[in-house]
């Protein structure tokens, strides 16, 4: 089950939102030996990062033409 894929379409504010609220919930977290849990929260707040990354990089593009 763990190879399986689940896609969700969030708006730019949503998927703020959403990272925001998953960096808060393992702020507390040890990062020499965080937990299984927060190992894999951290990976999607990083997956969050990249796709807002990637609509910010995308936006300044269409600002600057």
């Amino acid at each position: 089950m763990e190879d399986q894929k689940v896609n969700v379409e969030l708006s730019v504010y949503q998927a703020a939102a959403i990272r925001e609220a998953l960096f808060r919930s393992t702020a507390q977290d040890s990062y020499e030996f965080p937990s299984e849990r927060t190992v894999v929260i951290r990976e999607v707040i990083i997956a969050i990062d990249t796709k807002l990354e990637e609509v910010l990089k995308d936006e300044q593009g269409s600002t600057e033409s």
